[in-house]
């Protein structure tokens, strides 16, 4: 049996590439689509990759956080965002999870109207830690194959 030093690294080290699987489906819509910042002064966006350690009611919390943020300056009064979250939070009843894919909107965007969407939402309590994982990666893949949110805001595909 691994000792808890040996299981905690493992946690981290898949944790990792989960990050950059994240990481890896972000850049690529990014890179993929105008979200504004090839519009000069006009328009401005950045591609912001995370992982956030938070405690949060005396849990400790782990937060993969990718997001793209963009504003047209001359049509949005606030950024825009599409972002991609996995929290794990644990407590003493085990791992409680939530993976998320969020659109908050300034204005309506294709098919998206004005406001905050969530299509994708999974959530899990009370695993242990291999549970935990196998459900983190179900649910990264998940999100990584959901580019259909991306093209769905009728942005214009970079060349």
């Amino acid at each position: 049996m691994p000792s808890a030093e040996q299981q905690f690294a493992g946690f981290l080290l898949s944790l990792d590439r989960f990050q950059k699987q994240l990481a890896e489906f972000m850049l690529g819509a990014y890179l993929a689509c105008d979200f504004g910042g090839d519009s000069g002064d006009d328009g401005d966006s950045a591609l912001s990759p995370q992982v956030r350690l938070d405690v949060v009611d005396g849990a400790p919390q782990v937060t993969l956080d990718h997001a793209v943020i963009w504003m047209d300056l001359a049509r949005d009064q606030e950024p825009n965002e599409y972002r991609l979250a996995v929290t794990l939070t644990f407590t003493e009843a085990g791992i409680a999870l939530e993976a998320f894919v969020r659109l908050d909107l300034d204005r309506d965007m294709g098919e998206w109207p004005a406001g905050v969407h969530v299509p994708y939402r999974q959530q899990a309590d009370g695993l242990g830690l291999d549970e935990a994982l196998a459900f983190v990666e179900a649910r990264v893949e998940e999100m990584c194959r959901r580019y259909d949110d991306v093209t769905r805001l009728g942005l214009t595909p970079r060349h």
